[in-house]
């Protein structure tokens, strides 16, 4: 039996506040939803480095109702398969010495990232009858396959699928990303029955604003300058080589600008490439935040969102629902097959463009800049599908009925 005493739920991730990535501002928006909801809700999290400017962060401090404690571990350059694998094991076996901590808790909520990391809520609930709730933002060891980080052969890639059929077996309720996400698990993963798994899409955690000439001034643009976007991660997982093609054919237009924000391992050859061509086309950034990334996005005309061959299922952007709050046309450049094309021709909001076709992508944004007109609806639709589907309120609601319809808690209110 439970004991009474116990608060209700833990967050267990690797990255949280006052970390920017989405790694980490969604698990905070959501615990600080469900504390202010009424549940009594704590944190156990890395030690914040990468992701943030903050300094002499505290190893424990009280935000919005919620105790953070945070874990240093060995965090090592990412941009490297080995030093992202260091990462993984050493913040798992971290929060594994701190296992007991879970005891206080009757339900636990753990991330796929890093994909080792549910091993402790496996253990918890064998120990002292935790419920658990896996969020998987990305399916593991599938996703590493696909970008060919991993091997099904490898002795890690053997570790995953051991976790996997433990997981899937014994957990409380699965939250998928997407219909198709939700789809690909039951259909891969023997343990996990309909019952036991929900989607709830990522939301969008900025504040919308209106152009002005700071916005534009901050980048350097004219007011009528037709800006394509690309914001997010640059990593195995994202299609990257179809943008720049489409750039390259593009920079001799005065008319269209590339604007990319953001980091990951092929970051570097994006650089490169924009030397080597000549590519005055294009800017790139490192990661923006605050009013930074919301004028980069009220001043952008469409936005580019891109998965690599092979990831169908596996993983969704989540700067996809930025660019519908925003407004904005999409530019999908993915399997034909995808939800996001499904989603974006029957919505009418933008293009979808097979992986490696730049010329077709550069084909659209043509059609966007002469069309104003179309560029403008298909953005105002975008918007609407945001705030009926995608709204933070919205998955808030759902996250509420996991808790209370699938661990059976019950809330202050």
């Amino acid at each position: 039996m439970k004991d009474s005493c116990q608060k209700d739920i833990l967050f267990l991730c690797q990255f949280f506040y006052p970390e920017y990535n989405s790694s980490a501002t969604l698990p905070f928006d959501t615990a600080k939803y469900l504390a202010a909801d009424g549940f009594t809700v704590d944190a156990l999290v890395g030690y914040p480095k990468e992701y943030t400017s903050a300094r002499n962060v505290p190893l424990k401090e009280k935000i919005d109702d919620i105790e953070i404690h945070r874990l240093k571990y060995v965090q090592l350059n990412r941009v490297g398969k080995i030093g992202r694998l260091i990462n993984y094991f050493s913040f798992t076996f971290r929060a594994l010495i701190s296992m007991s901590y879970l005891k206080q808790y009757k339900a636990v909520i753990v991330y796929s990232n890093p994909p080792v990391l549910p091993v402790i809520p496996i253990l918890a609930k064998n120990r002292f009858g935790t419920k658990i709730v896996f969020v998987a933002y990305d399916v593991y060891p599938e996703v590493a396959y696909a970008s060919q980080a991993l091997t099904p052969q490898s002795i890690i890639s053997r570790i995953m699928n051991k976790i996997n059929d433990k997981l899937y077996s014994t957990v409380d309720c699965v939250v998928a990303l997407t219909d198709e996400m939700k789809e690909f698990l039951l259909a891969n993963r023997q343990n996990l029955d309909r019952k036991r798994i929900v989607t709830i899409a990522n939301w969008a955690h900025e504040k919308t604003i209106k152009p002005d000439y700071d916005a534009y001034g901050r980048f350097g643009y004219p007011k009528d300058q037709f800006v394509v976007s690309y914001f997010g991660n640059m990593g195995t997982c994202q299609d990257i080589e179809t943008m720049m093609e489409a750039a390259e054919l593009l920079k001799d237009n005065d008319k269209i600008r590339f604007l990319i924000v953001g980091h990951g391992n092929k970051k570097v050859k994006v650089e490169e490439r924009i030397r080597n061509h000549n590519l005055k086309n294009v800017q790139i950034y490192d990661f923006l935040t605050g009013k930074d990334f919301q004028q980069a996005v009220v001043i952008s005309s469409c936005c580019i969102v891109s998965l690599e061959r092979g990831l169908m299922g596996t993983c969704a952007p989540s700067k996809y629902y930025s660019y519908l709050q925003g407004g904005k046309p999409i530019l999908a450049v993915v399997e034909r097959e995808s939800y996001l094309t499904d989603e974006i021709e029957r919505e009418k909001i933008g293009y979808s463009v097979e992986i490696g076709d730049g010329n077709s992508l550069k084909n659209a944004i043509i059609s966007l800049l002469e069309k104003p007109e179309l560029c403008c609806a298909m953005g105002e639709r975008a918007r609407k599908l945001y705030e009926d589907r995608y709204a933070y309120e919205v998955a808030m609601r759902k996250y509420r009925l996991v808790f209370t319809e699938k661990c059976g808690l019950r809330n202050k209110h």
